[in-house]
Order: C-alpha cells, then structure tokens, then sequence
C-alpha cells in the first residue's frame, strides 16, 4: 500500500497536512511539485516532460491544488491577480465558485459606492477567517478580519479558499478561509528579477494614475553550508476613479387629484471621487540545512493603504417641504406600484424664520437644498513579522515550530459641511438608465419665459446660499498580536491510518477602537429663531466656497441647473484641514445648540483620551487563544477505489478581557427642592442612582471542541468525490463586545395626593432599570457542516465539479435585551441592557458548479482557447439579520436597530451567482474576456438613512485583457474593466411592502497600459 501511496498521496516521503503546507509550505515547493519531482526522477525515461506555460500553467496549478487537496479547496494563482483587471485580490477572488463582494462601501450606507468592491461572502456568509501564509491576520478596523482590498496583489504567489476545515486548521470561518501566500525565494528555485509598470486611465475621472512593483529574489547553495536562499519585493499601485448617483429619499403618503401615492421625501446628486493608494512590501530569507533536514524561514510582510474620497452632494431637506405640488402645466407621474417616478417639484409651504426677505413666506418658493462637501480618508497599516523551523530528524517524524507577531493600525478622518438655499427640482426616474435631476431658480412656476440662461446665477451667487451644519467623524484604532505553534506529525510505514499530527497554538491580541459619534450639529438655521449666516454676510467673508459643475454628470445629459454655472459649495480645503474647520466654524454658527467639534466635547472624567474621544467611544479589549488538535490521516485501498482523508477534533478556548465603564442613573435630589422628583423615590433606587462613575473590566471565557472529518474516494484516476463533516465557529466583531454600560432609570410612575387645592406628588418609582451596551459576554457562532461534491478532471487542464454544501448554525449576533444584576451604593438592581446578544438558529444550503478546460486537442489556431464557468445557488433559511451596527458608540442609542420584516432574506446572500471568462493563448498572445453576475441582494435591513430595507439589484460586469509576450523577458498588454459601463441599481421595500427605486451608481471604465518583465 505504501507503493500506492506514492501514487496518491501529496508527497511520498513526509505527508503535511493543510495548515503544516500553508506554514511549512511557505519556503519550500509545494507537496505536489516535490512529489513531482520525485516521480520525475524515477521515471524520467519514461516519461515525455512537456513544459505548460502562461495562463494554462495557472490553470493547471489552480485544478491541480483542488484535486490534491486533503478538504474542499479552490485556489487561484498571482498569475490569476495580474492578468485579470482586477486591482485587488477582493476583485480578484470572487471569480472562484462561492464567492462575492459588495459594491456599496457599506450595508449600512448605501449611498456610496465603492470601485473595487468591499466585503467577501463565501457561501452566502460574511463570517470568513483571513490568513497570511497559513497565519493569522487582520485589519485594525475593528471586524476581526483582513481588509482584501488592502492588501497588494503583486506580493502574492497564490490565493487558497478552504471551504471544509481541518482539525490542524486555525478556528474561525464558517464560511470559509482565505489564506494569501506570498512569494518565496525557494519557490523560483533561482535567480529572479521581475518588475511592472502600468498607468490606468478612469475615463469618467478623466485622469490617469500610475503602478509599479518589483522583485528580487536569489538563492546560494553549499556543500557544507546548505542553501540559502532570500526575496524582496516592492509595490506601489495608485487608482483614481469617480461615481456618480441620484438617490430617492425616505418615502411618504401623499394625497394626489384625489388618490394616495408614494411621494419621495427627496433626492441625493451625488459625485465622489477616490484617491487610492496601496503599498506593500516583503521580505523573506530561507535556510535548508545540506540533508535537508531543517529549514528556517523569516518572513516580514507590510501593507499599507489609504483611501480618500471627496464627495459633493446635493440634497432635498427631505422634512421642511411636504406636501409636494407640480408646478403650473405639469404633472407627477407615478410607476405601477403607485411610486412617484416623475415630475417638477415646488411647495407652498413658506419658510419658517427671520429671512422673508431672501426666502419668501408665502406662495409657492421650491423647497430647501442642501450642499455638502465631505471629505473621508482611512488610512491601514499592517505588519506581519514571521519565523519559522522545520525540523525532520527522520523520514517519519516532522516538527515545526512557528512564531509570529502583528501589528495593525487604522484611522478614520470624515469632515462635512453644509450649506442650503431653496431650488425648483425636476426629477426624472423612469426607465433604466441615470435618473435626470434639473434645478431651477425658487421662483419657477412653469412659466414659459422663466430665465436659464447664463444670465440666471441664482446658484452661484452666495446671496442666496447660508451657512448650515457641520459633522466631523474620527476613529483611531491599533491592535498588536503574538502567537506560536507547535505542530508534530508522525508518519507510518503501514496499516490504515497513514500519519498523525497534532499541534498547539496560543495567540494574545490587544486592540484599542477608538470610534467617535458622527458629530452632526447646526451651525445656522431659520428655525432656530436666531437667523441664518449667509455666504455673503461678513461674518462668513473666511469661509471658502467654490462652484461646482458638475460636468459630464452620469456620463452624459442627466443634470441641469439654470445659469449652467454649476452651484456654490463649501469648498474642500475647509472640510480638507480639520484644524481650519474645527477652529473656524464654530466662531461663525449661532444659537446655543450650535455644533461642537469632537474636540470640544466634554468626557466623563473630565479629559478627552487624545483629545478627541469620550469614555463610550473607546473599546480595549484583549483576547486569549488556546487551541490543541489531534489529526489522524487514513488512506487505503478497496478494490480500484482508493480512500485517503483525515479525522480530527480541534479544543479551543477563548478568553476575552473588555476594559469599560459603568455609570449609574443621575437620581440625586436637590435638598433645597422639596418637590424634587427624586426626593420623592424610594430610598433604595435614590441610594441606587446616586451619578456614580465607575470603571470596570470584564472578563469571559468560551470553549468547545470543533471535530472534523473529511473522506477524499477516487473512484478511478479522473473521477473523486469528497465528504466533509465538520463543527465551526466564528468570533463576534470587536465593536459588539464593547464593555460600556450607562443605567437609566425608566417608566417612572407617580402617587398623586388629589385631595389638596394643588394635586401633590407624595411618592415616585422607577418600574424598570434600561442600559445600552456592548456585550463581552457574546459567544461565537456555531456551526454544523456538511460538505459533499463529485470532481471530474478529464484532461491536464480540464474539470467539471460540482459540490453540495449545507450549513446548521445557532447563536447569531442579534440586537436584543438581557437582564442582568448591578450593585451599586449598596443597593442590587435588575437591568435591561439592550445590545448584543446570541440569539436564533437558520441554515445554509446550495450548491456550486465549475467547469474549466483548455480546447487543445482541436486543430491550430483553435488549441488555444479556453473556457472557465461556475455557478452558485444560495438558499438560506431562518437567518436572523443582526439590526447590529458594531461601529456606533454606546450610549448614542447603540446605532442598533429593530429589523421592521420578518421575511427579509439574510443580508448579502444572492441565490444565483456566476462567472465566465473565455480565454484564447497561442504563440505569445493572450486575450481573455471575463464576466460576474450576481442576482438581487439584501443590503441592509434599515438603512442609515431611509430606515427601509434596502437592495442591490442584480448586476454584472465585464473586463477583459490582451496581452503579447514580446520575448522570454517583455510582455505587454492592456486591460479593461466594468467595459459594459454597468449601472449599479438599488431599491429599497416601503412600509407596505411596495418596491421602490434608491440609487443609480455610474462609475469609470477603466483601461490599464501594463509592461512586465522578468529576467
């Protein structure tokens, strides 16, 4: 059997398992290479060696990782990352089956686009771990995992999905597990010296922007000393793109000509344009002693990102102008769902304040717009220091030891500013293209002799235009991880069970979430009763503004505004320096409720913690954790049929320290007040909540045993089938676990004496105790997995595959209440907290198709084309969405939510998702063409802003490339992507249950001119 083995198995000296290849794997070739070689060399007279090149080669390697793997596994290659137009490894993974993106920079906001997409899901889930060579990783961001769309792709030498676990595999994706692998300088086997150089043009942008990466990688051998061998590479890629929408606003009913209709409250123009800029490096030195029995590697990875984007954006106030009246010969227009699709908008509302004279009180004088200039910049940095040994004193034994150290940091800047003038809006969303917005001056009625000329500066003219809110946003975030592993496997000459492993692994994380509110406030408003700071008032003479245009608006004709002069906004140098904004805006606002900057807050122990944060913006946390396995690898042989696979169980335990505070309920009475409410409750909730502020640290342990099992059958030499059995877990997001908790009294009742001339409160008492907060008590998820597929690899680079996947999970993350007991002053009281709690069951199920081949057995010039497709269905069931917003600081009412439907879908799973890319390869050039499509999905279940569910409506897009190798050293090429200039649709569901349109996102078609080289 063991001569069988040789045959089957990944290596026929020392067989790793998955998680011992990606940390062993790293410095040496793969298991299936070494066997290679090693078959190679006895039959090398055998056997022709024909040489497989380009992306054929990655195709190749890609099927081949798939169908040696010992668990369910998909894999591209850096290849896959370069050739594609695909500027990050999140664009670039979602072409494998099971995987997808948003293309909304946040669920929650959906007002936002994002160029290179945001999120992974793996099988319908967002629960999916992060690793760097087999280790883990993450982002300071607060999710726990990896942000993909940081990390460059030109450090990669391949991408591996794990979609079964492993006992001997790290915990914590339900989902499934993206390990990224970086290049090693043993992985060439010589001398390398690679670079690339490329300029992207975004053609709605209207700029160009620039990339460039290179490698160095060499290797040394000695008889006496061994091989030495080291790399470093370098990247620096840079986008600028742009998008821009038009947004429907909360939804009302409104009577029109006798009939109730869906009115949208307003509308939102939006233009953003992004500046991102990503680089990355690494550095890697390997040792591998003369006999081959020890090899060390060091390894440090960097990626450091930023992304900012500026955005103008014109909103209709959507509360001061209800109801809406065409104007004079016009009409609304509704869709057949009684949903307002078209029309020019005015009111009669007037205008509440002390500016008659610039904003007219009585007729009909359009309604309130808002002009925003925000500016959002995060900036990432991750550190990920490694070393590793392998020790193998015998053809049985192997010991590999692993240490490494993370550091991650991640801040936030978001500043805006408003400023308002009234405007006639005509909007227009029928059909599927870019909705048409057109402004005119407040006046319009429809007249026919109304001025648009350019003699009309209604909307540049800072006479019209005040002064009117303000919001700054930061976050601060740093997090530091060490952790080792020890992992022992033993290799058997004989029987069933073919080797055994087991391993320890202790990992300490700390990280420190600072997280501000969104720190909205007036800086001046009519209706505040102290007037309004018009632009053109000297008060406001050091406020910059600047007109914009607006050119070329969704990429055509789709906005108007009279003059054809654009509009005056706050400008971005304002909202660009937050020293200029913080210092400046406040001396020009008025009325007592004015906006404060964040730095001007007040905290409850009298500091800001680096003058920015209050005590319920900050969140420290530590987590333990321990984990041991014991793996027993099997194969066999039953007839023809061979049997390989592994059973294990995995113990983990997780501990978790949450520093916090405590504040207890401002029940004191005044002494000099013999009415004072609270003199008149009891003597324990007076003594109760007496304004105490304590701090505290909480401390939760959880552990569980995660076994698995997993069963590879080759029924032949082309045909297998797989069992996947598995339990797993998946860890809350740091912001729900945030240890702040401030008690409220709440449904205070009164004993009235009615007997007396003036009715007198003779006695008062709280019914109940309310507090908002994190919960660091929060359990992981739960899962129970059954993975069955059946692979057919038909030719070298052939395949059809197709897989079943279901998932049992129990314990979401839910918004929810729990009692819990406080003691205070000597008092014991039970208190609702709202927050997160564990909470429901629901199930994943569906199934994945792939199929891939290269048509070489046709005759030339057909041999070179090839063919990739995949589809996933997605069916989920009594899912729960989470109405969690982890980012939002406890005590602003914890950002948290009630979900409104019951019916709703689980957010960000689409039933139906594909892929194809058709390539075509022969004599040095390469042509490849490749589409994603997914079906409508659920965004969030309240948006920020609409309080409605929202969706993505489904939507595909298409790239492509052509590359010529001019010699074994030069190629070039060009790319394209989002070439069918995609419009990117949401919608949301009203009260009722009626669909309506959101948003349409117009975004670049970008075209890359791309050199390469290696020597």
């Amino acid at each position: 059997m063991r001569k069988n083995n040789k045959i089957h198995s990944a290596s026929n000296k020392f067989k790793y398992s998955i998680i011992a290849s990606a940390i062993v794997g790293m410095f040496a070739a793969t298991p299936m290479y070494a066997a290679e070689q090693e078959d190679e060399e006895v039959q090398e007279d055998e056997v022709e060696v024909i040489e497989i090149v380009g992306a054929k080669r990655d195709w190749f390697s890609a099927q081949n990782i798939k169908k040696e793997a010992s668990s369910v596994v998909d894999a591209i290659s850096s290849e896959d990352v370069g050739v594609l137009p695909d500027r990050s490894v999140l664009e670039a993974i979602v072409r494998v089956p099971g995987v997808t993106m948003s293309r909304i920079v946040d669920g929650n906001d959906s007002e936002h686009f994002g160029t290179e997409g945001t999120g992974v899901n793996v099988r319908g889930l967002t629960f999916v771990r992060s690793e760097f060579n087999g280790r883990d990783s993450f982002s300071a961001s607060g999710g726990g995992g990896l942000n993909f769309s940081d990390v460059p792709p030109e450090l990669l030498g391949s991408v591996e999905i794990f979609k079964s676990p492993t006992a001997s595999q790290i915990e914590g994706g339900i989902g499934g597990s993206v390990n990224l692998k970086t290049k090693k300088p043993f992985d060439a086997g010589r001398r390398l010296i690679a670079f690339s150089a490329d300029t992207t043009y975004a053609d709605l942008r209207e700029e160009s922007s620039p990339s460039f990466s290179g490698l160095y990688s060499d290797i040394f051998e000695s008889d006496d000393m061994g091989k030495f061998g080291w790399l470093i590479s370098y990247s620096d890629n840079e986008l600028r793109t742009q998008s821009d929408s038009v947004l429907a606003q909360r939804h009302f009913r409104q009577d029109y000509e006798g009939e109730e209709y869906w009115m949208a409250r307003g509308m939102r123009m939006n233009r953003k344009t992004d500046d991102r800029n990503r680089q990355g490096g690494a550095a890697a030195f390997q040792w591998e002693n003369p006999n081959e029995s020890v090899r060390l590697t060091a390894e440090y990875i960097r990626s450091d990102a930023s992304l900012a984007w500026i955005e103008r954006a014109i909103e209709i106030d959507a509360q001061k102008a209800e109801p809406y009246l065409p104007v004079d010969g016009t009409s609304f227009e509704f869709d057949e769902h009684g949903v307002f699709e078209s029309g020019t908008l005015t009111t009669n509302e007037g205008w509440r304040g002390q500016d008659a004279e610039r904003q007219p009180s009585g007729g009909n004088f359009g309604q309130q717009l808002q002009m925003v200039t925000r500016e959002r910049t995060t900036d990432s940095l991750v550190e990920d220091f490694s070393f590793n040994i392998m020790f193998i004193p015998t053809d049985a034994l192997a010991i590999s030891v692993d240490l490494q150290h993370v550091k991650g940091s991640a801040e936030v800047y978001d500043m805006s500013v408003w400023s308002a003038m009234r405007a006639v809006p005509s909007l227009n969303f029928a059909g599927d293209g870019m909705p048409g917005v057109e402004l005119f001056s407040p006046e319009y009625n429809g007249e026919a002799n109304h001025d648009s000329s350019s003699s009309n500066t209604f909307f540049t003219d800072p006479h019209n235009a005040f002064l009117q809110s303000a919001m700054d946003h930061i976050s601060q975030n740093e997090a530091e991880e060490n952790a080792g592993t020890l992992d022992i496997s033993y290799q058997f000459d004989s029987g069933f069970i073919s080797s055994l492993e087991f391993g320890v692994r202790h990992a300490e994380r700390e990280q420190t979430n600072r997280q501000s509110r969104y720190n909205w406030g007036y800086l001046s408003e009519a209706w505040t009763g102290d007037g309004s700071i018009w632009l053109d008032d000297p008060a406001a003479q050091n406020i910059p503004t600047e007109i914009e245009t607006f050119d070329n608006f969704g990429r055509g004709s789709q906005f108007r505004v009279d003059g054809n002069a654009g509009i005056l906004f706050p400008s971005i140098d304002l909202v660009s320096n937050y020293d200029t904004a913080r210092n400046l805006l406040p001396q020009v606002s008025v009325g007592d409720g004015a906006w404060v900057p964040l730095s001007g807050r007040t905290s409850l122990s009298g500091e800001l913690e680096n003058g920015l944060f209050v005590e319920n913006e900050i969140n420290s946390i530590t987590q333990t954790n321990t984990a041991a396995y014991i793996q027993a690898n099997f194969d066999t042989d039953i007839s023809d049929i061979y049997i390989s696979g592994n059973l294990g169980v995995r113990y983990v335990k997780m501990t978790t320290e949450a520093d916090g505070f405590i504040k207890y309920p401002d029940s004191v009475a005044n002494p000099n007040d013999p009415d004072d409410i609270y003199g008149k409750l009891p003597a324990d909730q007076q003594a109760f909540g007496n304004n105490a502020f304590y701090a505290m640290t909480s401390k939760n342990d959880y552990d569980t045993f995660l076994p698995s099992f997993n069963m590879k059958i080759e029924l032949n030499e082309d045909l297998i089938t797989r069992v996947g059995l598995s339990k797993s877990i998946a860890a809350p997001n740091l912001g729900m676990l945030r240890n702040h908790i401030s008690v409220s009294g709440a449904d205070m009742e009164r004993e009235v004496d009615e007997s007396q001339e003036e009715p007198e409160v003779t006695a008062a008492w709280y019914t109940r105790y309310t507090a908002d907060s994190g919960n660091p008590g929060l359990k992981p998820i739960e899962s129970k997995n059954v993975d069955l597929t059946l692979e057919w690899y038909f030719a070298e680079v052939g395949s059809l595959t197709g897989a079943l996947f279901y998932k049992d999970l129990e314990g979401y993350f839910v918004n929810g209440t729990r009692l819990e007991k406080f003691e205070n002053n000597g008092v014991e009281q039970v208190v609702e907290v709202g927050g997160a709690i564990n909470s429901g069951k629901g199930s994943i199920k569906g199934f994945e198709i792939a199929y891939q081949q290269f048509f070489d057995f046709l005759p030339s010039p057909f041999d070179g084309i090839g063919m990739q497709f995949n589809y996933t269905y997605i069916d989920e069931s009594g899912a729960p969405n989470s109405g969690l917003k982890p980012d939002f600081p406890v005590g602003e009412g914890n950002g948290n939510f009630e979900v409104a439907y019951d019916s709703l879908p689980l957010e960000g799973v689409s039933k139906d998702n594909v892929n194809l890319v058709a390539m075509y390869e022969k004599e040095g050039w390469q042509a490849r063409v490749a589409y994603n499509w997914r079906s409508e999905y659920l965004l969030t279940s309240s948006d920020v802003r609409s309080q409605s569910p929202t969706f993505n409506d489904d939507a595909g897009y298409l790239d492509a490339s052509l590359f010529y190798k001019i010699n074994d050293n030069f190629t070039i090429g060009i790319q394209g992507s989002n070439l069918t200039d995609t419009i990117n649709k949401t919608s949301v569901l009203l009260a009722d249950g009626t669909p309506a349109k959101k948003g349409s996102f117009v975004v670049d078609r970008r075209v890359s001119a791309i050199l390469r080289a290696v020597f």
